[in-house]
């Protein structure tokens, strides 16, 4: 008997990321705050670190320096904004703001460390938890975006699972249908009629077709009312009760400014650490008196430092160039508020970066504009036609979420009052277009929201 077995060789393209990138990956798609209490982290973790007064009056030209410039340079320090005293400042009125405030992130870690079974599971129940939305919703993606970045996509699910398990009911839901199952799993409802409507009758729902439903389920249109009626009372935006005034406070990582009739951008005053090496320990590495284990942990130390210092400026680098792309596309905006259809593709384009490196380096980031702070995220649309001219649907999309997830849920408005509501914002579209856009978002109708 002949055996048929042989030898192949095949190539195959993978990317794979030093542990460096991902740092910069990391420290790229952090908000303010949370950089903030990063940064402190480290310097509290390496002694190397060390975080010094800065003057508040010198401001950079320019962000990032070669990253392979010499490991000793005595410039090698991250440039700050504002000094450490600013800073325990805006720390204490946030404080002050809201004294009995948790945030929900927060809260929702300090139980996992409690309840999951490794540090695993809690860096990546920590990495999902930074991407929940206003309402306490995840992207459709998450999982295949965390994976992107390293983890394991085991320990990812047993972490989505823990947080599913989390209160409030509904918290790190991808979808609304998924906010709802998860609720009607946790009050032990999975065998009845209003679970079945959501799992099997979405959409249909969403559109209140009960006719169609009684005759899929071959029950009562009695029946499907009353199940109706069940569903109304879960929560459709879980994190609601649990938005506090750190997250309200809008703190703005870039600056547009008019300065000799252009537009330009420059990096906010946002309170960034200034990080520089300590120089003692510079000094003891080249020290010959020291043994060889000494030596090499000091040169460690300084190289984990240096990295995190460059990985910063990197993140600051990325944002300004962000930004300079921005007012190239959108110079009708900071003149009249009209924003052009504009994607992450197209400023990754612009400046030679990934698609997905544009969407961490907005996430969570926001900008002074003049008409306010605003969020990066908003700039970037896909085209809506309104009254000949183009407006971003993103950004429309983004106000009708933003103003159903802070309505009072005992009186929720109608696709009418959100429409009036945009007007005064001077965005002018049709009650039916709010109706369209609320089913996109999976949104549902204003009955539906009422909670009793």
């Amino acid at each position: 008997m002949k055996s048929n077995l042989q030898h192949s060789q095949a190539q195959e393209q993978n990317v794979v990321m030093t542990p460096a990138q991902q740092r910069n990956l990391e420290i790229l798609q952090k908000p303010v705050l949370e950089l903030q209490r990063f940064i402190e982290a480290q310097a509290s973790q390496n002694p190397l670190l060390d975080i010094v007064d800065s003057d508040e009056s010198a401001r950079p030209e320019s962000i990032g320096e070669d990253p392979d410039s010499d490991l000793y340079d005595d410039d090698a320090s991250v440039t700050s904004q504002q000094d450490n005293s600013e800073l325990q400042a805006r720390r204490e009125f946030l404080l002050n703001s809201a004294p009995d405030a948790v945030r929900l992130g927060e809260e929702l870690i300090n139980n996992a460390r409690l309840d999951a079974r490794n540090a695993k599971i809690v860096d990546a129940f920590e990495a999902i938890v930074e991407n929940l939305d206003s309402r306490g919703f995840l992207p459709e993606d998450i999982l295949p975006q965390l994976v992107e970045r390293g983890f394991d996509e085991s320990d990812l699910q047993e972490a989505l699972a823990l947080l599913h398990e989390s209160e409030p009911s509904g918290i790190g839901a991808r979808n609304l249908q998924e906010c709802f199952l998860i609720q009607l799993k946790k009050l032990n409802m999975q065998n009845t009629l209003a679970y079945r409507i959501i799992e099997d009758n979405f959409q249909l729902f969403l559109k209140r077709k009960v006719e169609e439903i009684a005759e899929r389920e071959n029950r009562s249109i009695q029946d499907i009312e009353c199940a109706i009626a069940v569903i109304a009372k879960l929560n459709s935006s879980p994190a609601y009760e649990y938005t506090v005034d750190e997250e309200k406070v809008l703190i703005a990582d870039l600056e547009f400014f008019k300065e000799d009739n252009r537009w330009e951008v420059r990096l906010a005053k946002n309170n960034i650490p200034k990080l520089s090496i300590n120089n003692e320990y510079r000094l003891m590495a080249s020290d010959k008196s020291l043994d060889e284990s000494s030596q090499e942990y000091i040169k460690e130390r300084i190289a984990d430092a240096k990295n995190l210092i460059d990985a910063i400026k990197q993140r600051q680098n990325t944002l300004l160039k962000i930004g300079k792309a921005i007012i190239a596309r959108q110079p009708e905006f900071f003149e009249n508020a009209t924003l052009l259809p504009m994607t992450r593709q197209d400023i990754a384009d612009d400046i030679g970066i990934h698609a997905t490196t544009v969407g961490r380096g907005i996430a969570n980031k926001n900008a002074e504009t003049p008409f306010g702070i605003i969020p990066l995220k908003n700039f970037f649309s896909t085209a809506l036609e309104n009254n000949d001219s183009e407006v971003s649907s993103t950004f429309v999309k983004e106000r009708i979420s933003d103003i159903i997830a802070s309505e009072n849920p005992q009186s929720p408005l109608s696709d009418s009052d959100i429409a009036d509501l945009l007007a005064k914002e001077s965005i002018v579209i049709a009650r039916r277009t709010v109706s369209k856009y609320r089913e996109a978002l999976e949104i549902p109708t204003k009955s539906m929201r009422k909670r009793y």
